[in-house]
């Protein structure tokens, strides 16, 4: 499971890479948006707003980006290039151009013209959504990069902000996010392998004996309990986030609405609530493992059981969870995400393994 983008753009990031390595960032980010304006996109805020750098944004007193995180971890950044506006559209045209060439020399005019969505008039020169959540501005020779991503993914609420910022651009507010850096909210302790987060005997309550040592991955922040059952073996692997949680959980969460509109395809499908039984059941068992290859000692997981079920509204120990497509069981909690694949694992059990590691939270 990848949840560091949920559904990245290269050319985004081609972007933010220019304003990172600018050289002007003596200037306070923090200084365009008060807290008492973010406070519409995230709520309550945890902190002053903070400068940071990185991504996920990490407090930083030198930072080019200015974090809004509220109580509840959504998360709404702002990142103010003063002097390198004109170059960063320019780098922006370039990405507009060429996937508009891309897509007609593949037929996909209409899904290419969405990647890179220019905005309507306003107190900006120009204005480019992108469907990951991010909305990019320049005003004379200023840029900024607007990230909703992290609260609603709302195009109507990124313009919102721009048009709050873009008109101090020239005539910033009297702040200093530097010193809010010492108030920023801490990363929950966590060991530095996820499989020493909780211990096997929680994890055999939750989903019966393992049939071998929990298998950590290299990074040190995934972890895969293995199960055999009369079914056949069962995976339960684990992801975390530490820091910056919400922000994934938010992307992945909304993924399918963004990619819905991206590539012009409805948002939801009669198979967002199909729970099969029977023999229905056993043909989409056999359906996922042709699909994912799977080898046929293995149990059939979650979309045998619940189908390409999609709920958002799962009750337990956490701020946020949801089941995404019968694939992914993901939540969120004190800004930590774990998402966990379900592709082998019984639904009931992953259940109660997210609420056993989410209790340490």
């Amino acid at each position: 499971m990848s949840v560091n983008r949920a559904w990245p753009v290269a050319g985004l990031a081609m972007i933010a890479s220019v304003a990172a390595t600018a050289v002007a960032h003596a200037q306070d980010p923090c200084s365009l948006l008060s807290a008492t304006e973010a406070r519409t996109y995230v709520g309550t805020l945890a902190s002053p707003p903070y400068r940071a750098s990185g991504d996920p944004a990490t407090p930083n007193v030198a930072g080019g980006v200015c974090v809004y995180r509220g109580t509840d971890g959504r998360v709404l950044t702002i990142e103010p290039d003063w002097t390198g506006g004109k170059t960063m559209a320019s780098v922006q045209n370039t990405v507009t151009t060429s996937s508009q060439s891309l897509g007609k020399a593949t037929g996909m005019d209409s899904s290419a013209s969405k990647i890179a969505q220019q905005g309507p008039t306003g107190p900006w020169d120009k204005a480019t959504w992108y469907p990951t959540g991010t909305l990019f501005v320049v005003k004379g020779n200023a840029a900024v990069i607007i990230d909703v991503s992290g609260t609603s993914g709302l195009q109507n609420d990124a313009y919102a902000v721009a048009k709050s910022i873009v008109p101090r651009i020239g005539h910033p507010l009297a702040y200093d996010g530097a010193k809010a850096v010492a108030l920023a909210p801490k990363p929950v302790k966590h060991p530095a392998n996820a499989c020493n987060f909780v211990s096997r005997a929680e994890v055999e309550r939750a989903i019966g004996p393992l049939s071998g040592a929990p298998t950590p991955d290299a990074s040190g922040t995934g972890c895969t309990y293995h199960v055999a059952t009369a079914q056949g073996s069962r995976a339960y692997p684990v992801e975390f986030v530490w820091q910056g949680g919400q922000k994934n959980y938010n992307m992945l969460k909304h993924g399918p609405a963004m990619m819905g509109g991206l590539l012009g395809a409805p948002t939801s499908t009669p198979m967002d609530t199909m729970k099969p039984t029977g023999t229905m059941g056993g043909m989409m068992a056999g359906m996922m493992k042709m699909v994912t290859g799977a080898p046929a000692s293995q149990a059939s997981g979650a979309p045998s059981t619940v189908g390409f079920t999609t709920d958002t509204t799962l009750k337990g120990p956490w701020d946020n969870a949801s089941l995404l497509h019968g694939t992914q069981l993901i939540a969120v909690r004190h800004d930590v995400f774990v998402g966990m694949d379900l592709q082998s694992a019984d639904y009931a059990k992953a259940k109660a393994l997210m609420t056993a590691i989410c209790t340490h939270l």
